[in-house]
């Protein structure tokens, strides 16, 4: 039996991986690229009924350096009863520009166990959602992006069981999941684009974190961005979809039949949108599109912590020094340090101190910089710590 819970789960620890499931991948699993590649329904799915419960009532709050994350690690052994720790924290301020927190575009969405795979595996959602011309959009992938990747996620498992029970086929696990995430932005994107008249320019990036057994899955749309810190390096897991970045991308929107051009001395989709990828543009079409790239990367021992950061961080803050500074916080910080009681108030029930710390700090850091964007930072820390 499988289910996909959209409300967040009491904390516990993640069930034992399967044998199968912590033999690392070889270089043809590690990060590959699926920028609307096969196996996924580019069509929108409409919700259907299933033996799962996935509700959206309740919600919670490129790279240009670093080497990309064609790593291979070394298979892991034994592969007995493993545990991939995850724990998490995350921050969102306002802007330099923001009158106050009303006025903030940028949110996040944190689902511990949101969902169990065919296999009875324990699924993680974290994601970064940073809007534009408004909050409409980047609200409303706060309240149902988790849902909506729930229900595509059972639909994956279902069809999963029919086709390889009782064989396991990894292969077909990573094209079912990629598939999912796929479908669920094709769907939010038609979601936020019913809920803002045409004519506006309303949208949101979508940088996604699926965490399943050994596997660490990035759907990423717009210029938010996720970066590992594998043994103090940093490893980019999406790449930013800013047109001054991405000449493929030009290239596209171009041969899309849509045009690029400067406005206020940066290339934009028709002189409005300075990325080529969002959710819930409809004004914006062909050029703009929700299709996300996807990577997925094998989980290595020396694994330290995952950062997704809306581009309030990235413009003040290179990917190996937020590294560098995530790495030092969850390292130093004790569980009973005074720094602790100073974070009481910031710290939810689900909470892990060291990582809303780290945060906080790295909030901080791209504040003291100028940056004037809004601010969203998620933490999720990759390691067991006293």
């Amino acid at each position: 039996m499988f289910c996909c819970f959209g409300a967040r789960a009491r904390r516990s620890q993640p069930a034992p991986a399967r044998d199968r499931s912590v033999v690392m991948a070889s270089a043809r699993v590690n990060n590959v690229p699926a920028a609307g590649q096969g196996g996924a329904d580019s069509s929108m799915a409409s919700p259907r009924s299933s033996g799962y419960f996935a509700s959206s009532k309740r919600s919670l709050g490129g790279a240009e350096e670093g080497e990309r994350s064609g790593v291979v690690v070394a298979p892991l052994q034994p592969a007995e009863a493993v545990v991939w720790p995850v724990e998490f924290g995350s921050l969102s301020e306002p802007g330099l520009r923001r009158k106050s927190t009303e006025d903030t575009e940028d949110t996040v969405s944190l689902r511990r166990s949101f969902c169990v795979w065919a296999d009875g595996s324990q699924m993680h959602f974290f994601a970064v959602f940073d809007g534009h011309g408004g909050p409409e959009v980047s609200a409303l992938c706060r309240d149902q992006m988790h849902a909506i990747l729930a229900e595509e996620l059972a639909l994956s498992a279902a069809a999963y069981r029919v086709e390889h029970h009782p064989a396991e086929d990894e292969e077909a696990e990573l094209r079912a999941w990629k598939a999912a995430l796929t479908r669920s932005f094709t769907r939010a994107d038609a979601l936020g684009a019913s809920a803002v008249p045409s004519a506006y320019v309303v949208g949101s990036t979508a940088v996604v974190e699926l965490l399943v057994r050994g596997h660490l899955l990035v759907a990423n749309s717009g210029d938010s961005r996720a970066v590992l810190c594998r043994a103090g390096r940093a490893i980019p897991l999406s790449q930013d979809h800013k047109l001054e970045r991405r000449p493929d991308e030009v290239a596209r929107v171009e041969a899309a039949g849509d045009t690029v051009f400067f406005h206020n001395g940066m290339l934009r989709v028709r002189g409005i949108l300075g990325m080529s990828r969002a959710l819930g543009h409809r004004f914006l079409k062909p050029g703009v599109i929700c299709v996300p790239e996807i990577t997925i990367t094998t989980r290595s021992w020396e694994d330290d912590c995952l950062i997704l950061a809306s581009d309030g961080i990235w413009d003040a803050i290179s990917n190996q020094e937020a590294c560098h500074v995530a790495r030092k916080c969850l390292e130093d910080m004790g569980k009973d340090d005074a720094q602790s009681q100073y974070l009481g108030a910031l710290v939810g029930p689900e909470d892990n101190v060291r990582c809303v710390n780290a945060a906080l700090v790295l909030t901080r850091l791209a504040i003291a910089r100028s940056s004037p964007d809004d601010i969203s930072v998620v933490v999720v820390d990759l390691k067991v710590r006293g």
